[in-house]
């Protein structure tokens, strides 16, 4: 995601430079980032970087690991997302959808995931496919962009064509480091998928694994989405498409839980 444009207000645009900075700590994870990293990848210079990251590690929104000097996500956004009461029941009815669909078909890994802007947040998983692929299995609390991953495209596939492709065109720079291949096999997933309220991957997003991913939410503004996975000698093609039905069931529970915007 491209730096945010500036603002006529210098405070308003410190906030939204802040923000920003946020985001992108979310979606580095327990990896963190280096200060001139952190500017660089940001479009910012590194004064102005510092500046910010010294205010937010005062609020401790960030914290920086004594072990190598990087910027991770401060305790304080655990604690104010506690605070977001309206949000506990999808959380309650992600984790219940997880568990019954692992006990259910054993050898997949599921799991559920809300939209937050291009990116998306993992809010359960369950299961444990028998494919090797660190990569394959989203972590509960991870952070990553929507076209990352088949749970994140189910939902660009379930947004009005114009927003679908402005997340598409934004992609093309957030997600560079994965290869012209990759994102234009997701971009064909997307089109393909459009207003069919799922996607589905026969080794297309990541090699030797079948997935398939059902959106939920109101038409054209999809909350998240519900996604199962499992390695291809597990579950072909065909057996893990067959799970569609229990996706589309659980996926309706989901919706009916979720908070009124």
């Amino acid at each position: 995601m491209s730096p945010p444009a500036p603002s006529a207000r210098s405070g308003t645009q410190s906030i939204e430079r802040a923000v920003h900075l946020l985001r992108e700590l979310a979606l580095r994870g327990a990896r963190g980032w280096g200060l001139r990293g952190l500017a660089e990848h940001c479009g910012l210079d590194v004064a102005t970087v510092h500046r910010i990251l010294k205010c937010l590690l005062d609020e401790g929104l960030v914290q920086q690991r004594a072990s190598d000097r990087r910027y991770l996500l401060g305790p304080m956004n655990f604690e104010l997302g506690v605070s977001v009461h309206n949000r506990a029941g999808l959380v309650d009815a992600a984790r219940q959808a997880v568990r019954q669909l692992a006990r259910k078909f054993p050898r997949i890994t599921t799991s559920v995931v809300v939209r937050s802007g291009d990116d998306c947040v993992c809010i359960a998983r369950a299961g444990a496919a028998s494919f090797p692929s660190v990569a394959s299995a989203i972590r509960e609390g991870q952070r990553v962009a929507l076209l990352s991953r088949l749970s994140g495209m189910a939902i660009v596939a379930a947004l009005p064509p114009q927003q679908a492709q402005a997340i598409i065109v934004r992609g093309r720079q957030q997600l560079a480091h994965l290869g012209e291949d990759f994102l234009a096999r997701a971009q064909a997933i997307v089109r393909a998928s459009h207003r069919q309220g799922h996607v589905f991957s026969s080794g297309i997003v990541l090699h030797e694994v079948n997935s398939l991913a059902v959106a939920f939410g109101p038409e054209w503004a999809p909350i998240g989405s519900l996604a199962v996975s499992a390695w291809c000698h597990d579950y072909s093609a065909e057996a893990l498409y067959a799970m569609l039905p229990h996706l589309r069931e659980a996926a309706g529970l989901l919706a009916a839980s979720a908070p009124e915007v």
